[in-house]
């Protein structure tokens, strides 16, 4: 047996003799089932929320992984066929959410008068267009109630307005986002970084420490992995994840560490457990602290306003009936009614909620100029209130691309000027011992295309940026990472065991 240990300053190599040690996990055999008889309704029964127990019993009574694979035309080494990809997705749908509907412009406006505030306020104009008329005349007398409403109308544009840009802008923004998003997946044999939204049910991903689930899927291969579930199932520790036992994978959860693992995706956008709870989810805009404050006290207003006009009318009744001892008390009633309603209109500041509203506005213009995007006004005064804002970050702007410049191979040291003639340098045995270890002992892989299929000027690493460099020294000595594997490593007897912060180490056992 031959133990092959990284680590990323050392090698260390270690022989052992002792017998070939076989694997207790055999490969998955596939079965005889015809590829068109799964339906959705069978692929949710594997894929019930909150259901792993249930599941897992009609995965086997289906026929297990292996029966699974065979009847959605996947291989694991290979993935699915582009012939079969489009079937699929006429099948089982796309992995995609249906977007949600966008309010427009003039729906926002109407809304924006739901404000407790706007609606004393337009009834105060109302009052205020009334008894103007009627003291002085429609002359003038609409000038106060009308300049009421004018206010009105500029707060529900400038708050539609707003709501209507903002919606934009974050919808164009989440489009951007999940544009730039990517996972690894096995089609037709050659390894491909896609977009998440064009993977479909039949797939085979490919998952490693750090990854996220881009689709409900089982996994396929003998390897393990830890998950956390915590964001879908509140399940706060890792769960292991092994074709044998518990072989779920959920989307949007995390691979925290384990090997790399290929999986079969089996439900993917809306019949994905998360697309599920994402479907009964529904979201509600909520004033800002402000707003809210603004309502308390327009509700205060309001209320000592009508206190101070019941007083009033009251006071200037009894002086009316007292005075007039019942004779013309109808013209005193009146007068007294109108001027109690003077008051309330008077004690209620309608330039306020305009004055709010157009400072919120200006604030989320000026955070979008410093490429500070918001969606819910609360921001502003979030972010307003902040007097430090504090950061574990160096600062430091990197490619996240390493390289290997130096280092002591087979008892030689080479600086940095020595190491760019390494391959004439060191001896053969030096350097194919080195590249097994480093093309043997990894998770990381190059990919040399974009997702558009342009080639690459540098090979992009997937996986650890460290061990990327290795097999990119590995290349440059002229020994391929993947043949050099191939020839070395058996995925039915060798195995793998993923660095992690814990051991501080990875090991292949060959």
């Amino acid at each position: 047996m031959c133990c092959l240990i990284f680590h990323p300053s050392l090698f260390h190599i270690v022989h052992r003799c002792s017998t070939l040690l076989s694997s207790d996990q055999v490969s998955p055999l596939h079965s005889s089932l015809d590829g068109d008889k799964i339906t959705l309704d069978k692929l949710d029964s594997f894929n019930i929320p909150q259901g792993r127990q249930e599941n897992r019993e009609n995965l086997d009574a289906f026929g297990g992984v292996s029966a699974l694979l065979t009847a959605l035309k996947s291989d694991p080494e290979k993935g699915i066929t582009p012939e079969t990809v489009q079937h699929h997705v006429e099948t089982y749908g796309r992995n995609a959410f249906p977007e949600s509907p966008m309010k427009g412009f003039w729906m926002l406006f109407f809304e924006s008068f739901n404000d407790p505030t706007l609606m004393i306020l337009i009834g105060a104009a109302v009052v205020s267009l009334v008894i103007g008329i009627i003291e002085e005349g429609a002359a003038k007398g609409w000038i106060e109630g009308g300049a009421i409403l004018i206010a009105v109308l500029l707060v529900a544009s400038v708050t539609a307005g707003n709501d209507y840009t903002k919606e934009l802008q974050f919808r164009e923004l989440e489009k951007s986002s999940q544009n730039d998003e990517r996972c690894t997946v096995v089609r037709n044999g050659d390894k491909e970084r896609m977009n998440p939204v064009d993977v479909v049910v039949g797939d085979i991903i490919i998952l490693q420490a750090g990854d996220s689930i881009p689709a409900d899927a089982c996994v396929c291969d003998n390897n393990m992995v830890m998950c956390n579930e915590s964001a879908l199932t509140g399940e706060s520790d890792d769960l292991q994840k092994k074709q044998a036992k518990d072989c779920f994978l959920l989307s949007s959860c995390l691979i925290t560490e384990g090997e790399e693992v290929r999986a079969v995706v089996i439900g993917v956008g809306v019949n994905s457990q998360w697309g599920k709870i994402k479907a009964n989810l529904v979201s509600e805009a909520v004033n800002t602290p402000l707003q809210d404050k603004l309502e308390i006290m327009a509700e205060q207003i309001g209320y000592a306003g009508m206190i101070a006009a019941v007083a009033t009318f009251l006071v200037m009744f009894i002086s009316i009936w007292a005075r007039h001892h019942g004779e013309d008390i109808l013209e005193g009633v009146v007068h007294a009614f109108i001027l109690a309603i003077t008051i309330v209109v008077v004690a209620i500041p309608e330039g306020l909620p305009l004055a709010v509203t157009i400072a919120l506005a200006y604030s989320t213009k000026k955070m979008y100029q410093d490429q500070c995007f918001i969606r819910i006004l609360a921001a502003c005064e979030t972010m307003g209130n902040a007097t430090n804002i504090c950061s574990d970050k160096t600062g430091t702007l990197t490619e996240n691309r390493m390289t290997v410049v130096e280092g002591f191979f087979g008892d030689q040291r080479l600086s940095q000027a020595e190491f760019t003639s390494a391959n004439k340098t060191l001896s053969e045995k030096v350097q194919s011992v080195i590249a097994e270890n480093v093309s043997v002992n990894r998770l990381a892989y190059l990919m040399y295309k974009d997702a558009e299929g342009n080639k690459l000027h540098t090979p992009a690493v997937i996986g650890s940026k460290t061990e990327g460099a290795l097999i990119m020294m590995s290349n440059d000595w002229g020994k391929d990472y993947e043949q050099v594997k191939t020839a070395s490593f058996n995925d039915r007897t060798d195995r793998l065991f993923a660095f992690n912060s814990a051991k501080k180490r990875s090991s292949a056992i060959l």
